[in-house]
């Protein structure tokens, strides 16, 4: 469905809405992808992708969605530019990352923000399109993480596949984890890439 969408705006050429204010998002950076030892793109499948939140000690699913068989795997050392990306285009709409919390917050509008930028900077590129590892998990936050307390509230972070393993993070916090150290992980009943 993403590959169509992007196809559909890329080839329509034309302005969907009329003259008027124009929105100004910051060039996004291409993220670095993990290679194969002959030069290919490493890739992770949905069996992999299970086997590594199990290894991360999510105990139970009660849902698991993924849209392609295959997602690129990005290098760790992007995530750092692409979250800088990340706070700068919600500036450009009028939005505080790191204040978001104080309002209305649905991490799962992040995630898709990001998929879809990376998705499109790949296809810039390399001129073809590649599912990106760029999820989101949602949890029962009983265990505190960082600043965010341990109260039980439902919360939703990104769930992303490095050569690291998968890790989750919150933009708002800028907290980074690997899964199995996240202190939710047991928590998780929801996961969708």
């Amino acid at each position: 469905m993403k590959r169509f969408v992007a196809f559909f705006i890329f080839a329509l050429g034309v302005p969907l809405i009329g003259a008027g204010p124009s929105l100004s998002l910051p060039k996004f950076p291409l993220p670095a992808l993990v290679r194969e030892d002959d030069g290919g793109i490493k890739s992770i499948g949905f069996l992999t992708f299970i086997r590594e939140v199990r290894r991360g000690g999510v105990k139970e699913l009660q849902d698991i969605d993924f849209v392609d068989r295959e997602y690129a795997v990005l290098e760790s050392s992007s995530l750092p530019v692409l979250a800088a990306w990340l706070e700068a285009a919600a500036r450009c709409v009028g939005v505080d990352l790191p204040q978001a919390r104080l309002g209305s917050y649905d991490g799962l509008e992040y995630a898709r923000l990001l998929q879809v930028a990376t998705s499109l900077a790949i296809l810039r590129e390399h001129g073809k399109s590649l599912a990106m590892p760029i999820g989101v998990l949602i949890c029962n936050r009983r265990e505190a993480w960082g600043e965010l307390p341990g109260n039980r509230d439902r919360d939703a972070y990104m769930l992303i596949a490095t050569e690291r393993g998968l890790l989750v993070y919150d933009p708002p916090t800028r907290q980074l984890s690997e899964l199995s150290k996240f202190p939710n992980h047991g928590e998780i009943f929801k996961i969708q890439f």
